[in-house]
């Protein structure tokens, strides 16, 4: 499931380096190449680093560009007005649902998987609370607890 994630967040980089080399984005240019830059840095981040916060990164990541996307297409973004008719869209919006789908499956499942792990550690019947348990000598050689 992680390595779904991590295609799904290259190829939304990929595609978005592809439309930020276009000519006509004007000053919406610099935000494709920011995800062209990120989407890679949070899939080297996914596979080196096993935590929830780089699947969220993932998944937000998906739901940010997505919702972008979907701005972009019903209401535009200063006066620029996109079609959903490109090759590329298809591909960008596939790759993004990927990462949202995928991404809340394996933040689901390792929420699973941990509280497995949990259920299977014994837990202790009683334990003392350590200032009552620890003891110190006093200046005149006796022994006092805390």
């Amino acid at each position: 499931m992680r390595i779904a994630v991590v295609i799904g967040l290259l190829g939304s980089s990929g595609v978005h380096f592809y439309l930020w080399t276009i000519e006509g984005l004007g000053f919406l240019a610099p935000l494709f190449l920011l995800n062209a830059i990120s989407g890679p840095l949070i899939a080297i981040g996914l596979l080196a680093w096993r935590h929830r916060l780089m699947t969220w990164l993932a998944v937000d990541f998906g739901v940010a560009t997505l919702g972008s996307y979907a701005i972009a297409e019903t209401v535009g973004v200063f006066a620029q007005r996109d079609h959903f008719s490109t090759f590329a869209e298809y591909c960008a919006t596939g790759t993004e649902l990927v990462c949202i789908i995928c991404g809340t499956l394996l933040l689901i499942l390792d929420r699973g998987a941990r509280k497995k792990r949990s259920d299977q550690q014994p837990k202790p019947e009683y334990t003392l609370p350590i200032l009552l348990a620890r003891k110190t000598e006093t200046s005149d050689g006796g022994e006092r607890g805390f």
